[in-house]
């Protein structure tokens, strides 16, 4: 994986593919910075909650936009700070990646993943919603298919420690960031 400064540079270029007319939309902080171990992200594991579709599994901070929120960076600032007790305005903002929806709710919810480097620490965690938060070296995840409940068939995760699981939208964002670092480093 690339440096900071090589993944801002290539945001810079970068053109996100950025989906409208969906009756829901949601923005996700992906928030990296740089460490002995290279880039690192922080995750989310979510709160255990019945009826929520997302109920454990690994995620960025962020949620639902609200009407009063300006822009998707405005979103996961609020629910960042609400989340995880970090203020992303203390960060550089680096750019978006392209907008994803989730492959179970085609057309019905829409993600912005807005790009931060920042190096703070989580603060009070909403534990009505995220369950633990920590930095990740992206170098560490392997890429690994899993099966996983109530979804048949495997599909493609990243593993972190043998037993934090990245799939779904978290995956697909992890990856879209992956693949502009290594189209990065071919500068």
């Amino acid at each position: 994986m690339g440096t900071l400064e090589r993944i801002a540079r290539a945001l810079r270029k970068f053109e996100p593919h950025l989906e409208s007319g969906t009756a829901r939309r949601a923005a996700v902080a992906l928030l990296l910075r740089e460490r002995g171990q290279g880039l690192e992200v922080l995750v989310i594991q979510r709160a255990e909650k019945p009826g929520d579709p997302w109920s454990g599994h690994m995620a960025l901070p962020g949620g639902r936009c609200e009407p009063d929120d300006a822009s998707p960076y405005e979103t996961s600032r609020r629910e960042t700070l609400e989340e995880v007790g970090i203020d992303i305005s203390w960060g550089r903002y680096l750019g978006r990646l392209s907008d994803v929806s989730p492959r179970r709710m085609p057309g019905r919810l829409t993600v912005s993943p807005v790009v931060v480097a920042i190096d703070a620490e989580p603060g009070p965690l909403q534990e009505s919603e995220v369950e633990e938060a920590f930095w990740v070296p992206l170098e560490e995840l392997e890429d690994e298919p899993v099966e996983i409940a109530d979804f048949p068939g495997t599909w493609p995760a990243l593993i972190y420690d043998g037993r934090y699981v990245i799939w779904g939208l978290t995956h697909r964002i992890l990856c879209q960031l992956r693949q502009l670092a290594e189209e990065s480093g071919e500068d």
